[in-house]
């Protein structure tokens, strides 16, 4: 933040709230599904929501290509005035550095936007492209349960940048996400974690900034049915 003015950048408070869904129809595809709510202030002021479904196909164990959809609401004064419409693609990549996870992920998405105050049709939407790469490490902190070997705390570690294109981004950077994430997962299926976002984004303007301290409850569950199909 010291190499942009200290005027030109406003501070603000964000609550997000999110539910990720996955289900491993077989050895090769897998489901998703999330939807979430994010507030600013507080929780006294609603900021926006977002639905979001895809499907995965692994390459190899390691290596999975999907795509999918995402649906998302803005709001002001507690009504929606701007949509999104988001279509994406990604890679993703898990390793092993010893016993902390490592995962990396590349995602393109095509942003398509409709001001609720008018009639756009969906061919003369605003539109542009945006890319996304994250990087996060699982560590291992704390085994809870002597009987149930996947009941432990993990720190998650990572950040993630946004870069814009296309003719009608207003700048290539977007924003960039530092991540903090202790979590506690349960079991295999389920997992809660409590992670602070340390977000950095652009603005409309170029030479204005939002930065965000974000609280962000997020609840993982995993579904495996390649076992009873086997």
């Amino acid at each position: 933040m010291d190499s942009f003015p200290q005027r030109k950048v406003t501070q603000i408070s964000q609550q997000w709230i999110q539910s990720y869904h996955e289900a491993k129809l077989n050895q090769r595809w897998t489901a998703s599904l999330d939807g979430g709510f994010r507030w600013s202030g507080g929780f006294f002021n609603s900021s926006s929501y977002i639905i979001r479904g895809g499907i995965g196909y692994s390459i190899l164990p390691n290596l999975r290509v999907a795509t999918g959809f995402a649906h998302l609401g803005f709001y002001s004064h507690e009504k929606v005035i701007l949509q999104e419409f988001r279509p994406y693609q990604e890679i993703r990549y898990k390793s092993q550095l010893g016993k902390i996870n490592l995962n990396q992920r590349i995602r393109i998405e095509e942003r398509l936007f409709k001001d609720k105050s008018n009639q756009t049709p969906l061919l003369e939407l605003d539109f542009n492209f945006r890319f996304r790469y994250s990087i996060m490490f699982g560590i291992p902190v704390l085994q809870i349960s002597s009987k149930n070997l996947d009941r432990k705390i993990i720190l998650t570690l990572g950040n993630e940048i946004f870069l814009n294109a296309g003719k009608q981004a207003s700048q290539v950077f977007d924003q960039n996400r530092l991540i903090i994430s202790p979590t506690i997962q349960w079991n295999k299926s389920l997992s809660v974690s409590l992670t602070w976002n340390s977000q950095f984004a652009s603005t409309a303007i170029s030479d204005r900034y939002i930065y965000s301290d974000v609280f962000w409850l997020q609840i993982r569950h995993n579904l495996d049915f390649s076992k009873s199909s086997d």
